[in-house]
């Protein structure tokens, strides 16, 4: 993987990528992570020939730590995205995302179909289906999207050496090399940039305000894939993301895995995904 710093949106974004392959594949990390998460897909995916590339997002990993709000809205990333692939001189490449990368990359699917062979998403749904399909269970395991934006979560994260940070980081295989990060960082504001940038009171008072507005269908090949033992998704507001996709769909549930199933589960969902992958390939 080539490490490379590309200027998109007047932001310096960390690129690393394999350059060469007979597809493209785009990896999208999620909360806290930065690309890093993707360390057994990556040589999975260059081995089976396909060209890889991955991105920190911005104020991650060692992309550009801008503080402005505004670049972190789920339209702003998403053209981000159609962007870079441009910058790359590609035609169409498969999206791999989890977790707010899948929120991204949901907006991006929608939006800009033409640059997509497929869409795989980890972990996380239609967010229109999240807050049209509000349970219980959704509400308590989705506590952080009310409790990161507050101005108390980063000092109780914090607080006696990242005590509670490590707790909501329980189920993360990386939960010690990511907490000693968070600790030494002096303005890790990225804990909460995705939360302040796309608030959700105003999405859920507008889903039931509206409840017959519906986003426009996908027309993308999508894989939903989640996994059992997930902390902090319920299983319907992925399963259900099957009403709005036009294209192809196809649902995989992971046995025994919690919400980093890539990095828990690597092997099976390597298979899964080079078997989804491959029947779904160009040549760019």
């Amino acid at each position: 993987m080539k490490e490379t710093n590309l200027t998109i949106n007047n932001c310096s974004y960390h690129v690393r990528d394999s350059k060469t392959g007979h597809s493209s594949v785009l990896l999208l990390h999620g909360w806290p992570d930065d690309g890093s998460v993707w360390k057994y897909q990556t040589p999975a995916l260059i081995d089976a020939g396909y060209r890889v590339i991955c991105i920190d997002w911005l104020g991650h990993g060692k992309s550009e730590k801008t503080e402005d709000v505004s670049k972190y809205t789920l339209s702003s990333l998403s053209q981000d995205i159609a962007t870079l692939i441009n910058l790359l001189g590609l035609n169409k490449v498969h999206c791999v995302a989890h977790d707010y990368g899948a929120v991204v990359a949901w907006e991006f699917v929608e939006k800009y179909p033409e640059y997509l062979l497929s869409y795989t998403a980890l972990s996380v749904g239609h967010p229109w289906v999240l807050v049209q399909n509000l349970s219980l269970e959704s509400l308590v395991k989705s506590w952080y999207l009310l409790f990161n934006p507050l101005p108390i979560s980063i000092p109780l994260y914090r607080a006696m050496d990242g005590l509670f940070f490590k707790w909501v980081l329980r189920s993360h295989p990386d939960r010690d090399t990511i907490v000693k990060k968070f600790l030494r960082d002096r303005n890790p504001f990225y804990i909460q940039v995705w939360e302040k940038a796309n608030p959700v009171i105003p999405v859920i008072a507008s889903a039931f305000l509206d409840k017959k507005s519906k986003p426009n269908p996908i027309k993308v090949p999508t894989l939903g894939v989640w996994s059992s033992q997930d902390s902090f998704m319920a299983e319907a507001q992925i399963k259900q993301s099957a009403a709005l996709i036009e294209s192809e769909w196809k649902y995989i549930k992971i046995s025994n895995s919690n919400h980093w199933l890539q990095l828990e589960k690597p092997k099976e969902f390597n298979e899964l995904l080079l078997t989804w992958l491959d029947q779904h390939s160009a040549s760019q």
